[in-house]
Formats: structure tokens, C-alpha cells, sequence
């Protein structure tokens, strides 16, 4: 049984002054035996993780999430060894590729700590804080500005959002990660009230990421079915998802490879949009 534990060095002694000196404490209490506010988040599917929002004292009050993963199914175990290596844990990695893709000048949720427990190859606990990102999540974001009662006034600053997260999405891919998980809602949007700067992205949830060494352009796929599934949710429409794409290939609109990439994305999406109902008349 292995354990460690790191903080980033600018927050050492604020963590320090708060009470978590070792983020380790965070493998084994709860959150009541810490100090500060707390609050349990919950989300439907999250299966064997937790996640708190966490209020350090302060004018004003700095305001972190912590993410703890327990009882990590086998199933989940393999993937991770298989796709992100035998030799940390999942919250360990979301740190590592904090570290990564910030050094890569991408824009993406700041890890402040982590902790984990290993035994051999298999993951025991882990846990992570994180540092509050700033805007909304994309979803909410776009649903806002698909409702104004201005909507000429806003096509503009939605299809500069659109064209902008193309951007970030094809940087993504370039520094040669995929995240497995790009949905809408874990990709988070500043935008400037007055429209001098454009719209800034933060991506969330890193513990699925990994860098493919083969099959690269089935992971990408993937990806843009998440954001195209969550699109269609949203009620976006067929001329914004193409738009978004054209945007994402540098391509104009009437391309053939546009076109190519545009049915398997939307045939991927498909898929998991009948996924989803599948899963919501069940429960």
C-alpha cells in the first residue's frame, strides 16, 4: 500500500492556514472534519466519486471543489490502466494533466492538490481540489443567450462563441489529447459584457483525457459527437453545428471533407443520444 500526496506550491499556506496541511486528510474525513463551509454536490451517475464545493474564510471568501473517487469499479480500474498508465490514480492524473495542457497555454481547470492511495496497480482512493473556474458552463450559457428577447443583438456573440470554442476544441486535439467526456457542460465560457475580448474557454473534468497512440481520429470523433449531442440538446441548431465544425477543420462549408466528418459525427451522435433515452426511460 503506497501513499502520496502534493499541493501546489502557491497554495501551501493558505491550504496550511485552513487546516488541510496534508491533503492525505482528504482520503479519510469527511468534510464536516475540515474547516470552512461545505457543500455536497450531487450529480446523477457519478458512481463510486463525491464531490464537495468548499468555502475558505476570507473577504472575500475563496471558493474550491474537491473530487474524491472511492470504490473504483474494475471496469473503470482497466480502462485507466490501459489509456493513462498503471502508476496513478485517476485523481493523480487530473493533475498531471492540469500541469500539461497548461504548460501547452490551454486554458483549463487549476489543480490544487491531490492525494491517493494505491495498492499495486489498483487505485484504493484518491481525491483532488480544484480552483473555481470563472463564467458558466457552455449549455447554460448558450440556452441564455438563445432565449434573450434581442436575438438579433445576440447572433453575433453566439456565433462568436461558436466559432471561438471550434478553436479551443481544435487546439485541444493538436497538443494530442482527447477528453473522452466533452460535453457542453464541462466546458466553461467568460464572456466580456461590452465585446471588446472574445469569449474565454476553461475545460473541466480531466480524469478521462488521455493522448491516443492509435486510432486517434476515432477519439476525436468522439469528442465532437459529446459537443454535437449536447448541442442538439440545447436546441442549437443544424447551421450552428456545421458552422461550429467548419470552423473546428478550417474548412469551408461545402467540403467533402467537411461533409465526411459531419456524418460520422452526426452518426456518432445519434448513437448517444438514443443511449441517453435508453437510460432515461429505464430509471
Amino acid at each position: 500500500m503506497t501513499r502520496r500526496a502534493v499541493t501546489a506550491p502557491e497554495w501551501q499556506k493558505r491550504l496550511a492556514a485552513a487546516g488541510l496541511d496534508d491533503p492525505l486528510m482528504l482520503l479519510e474525513r469527511s468534510p464536516e472534519h475540515l474547516p470552512g463551509r461545505w457543500e455536497a454536490l450531487v450529480k446523477p451517475g457519478l458512481g463510486g466519486r463525491e464531490r464537495w464545493r468548499w468555502e475558505l474564510p476570507g473577504d472575500p471568501p475563496t471558493v474550491l471543489y474537491v473530487k474524491r473517487y472511492l470504490h473504483t469499479p474494475p471496469r473503470e480500474q482497466f480502462d485507466r490502466m490501459w489509456r493513462q498508465g498503471r502508476r496513478c490514480s485517476r485523481a493523480w492524473w487530473e493533475w498531471l494533466q492540469s500541469q500539461r495542457l497548461s504548460e501547452k497555454h490551454l486554458s483549463v481547470v487549476r489543480t490544487v492538490a491531490c492525494a491517493e492511495q494505491m495498492r499495486g496497480w489498483r487505485e484504493v482512493y484518491s481525491a483532488a481540489v480544484f480552483e473555481a473556474v470563472p463564467g458558466d458552463a457552455l449549455d447554460r450559457t448558450w440556452t441564455r443567450l438563445s432565449q434573450d428577447r434581442a436575438p438579433v443583438t445576440q447572433a453575433p456573440l453566439r456565433h462568436a462563441v461558436n466559432r471561438h470554442l471550434a478553436r479551443y476544441v481544435s487546439a485541444l486535439h493538436q497538443s494530442g489529447t482527447c477528453h473522452r467526456d466533452l460535453y457542453l457542460c464541462h466546458v466553461f465560457v467568460e464572456l466580456d459584457p461590452n465585446g471588446s475580448h472574445p469569449p474565454q474557454f476553461t475545460l473541466i473534468d480531466l480524469g478521462r483525457t488521455h493522448q491516443p497512440r492509435a486510432r486517434r481520429t476515432r477519439w476525436i470523433i468522439k469528442d465532437l459527437s459529446q459537443l454535437d449531442c449536447s448541442a442538439r440538446q440545447i436546441g442549437a441548431t443544424r447551421a450552428d453545428r456545421l458552422r461550429f465544425l467548419a470552423a473546428y477543420l478550417s474548412l469551408p462549408t461545402k467540403r467533402p471533407r467537411l461533409r465526411w466528418y459531419a456524418r460520422r459525427v452526426v452518426r456518432k451522435s445519434d448513437r448517444i443520444l438514443r443511449r441517453i433515452a435508453r437510460k432515461n426511460g429505464a430509471s
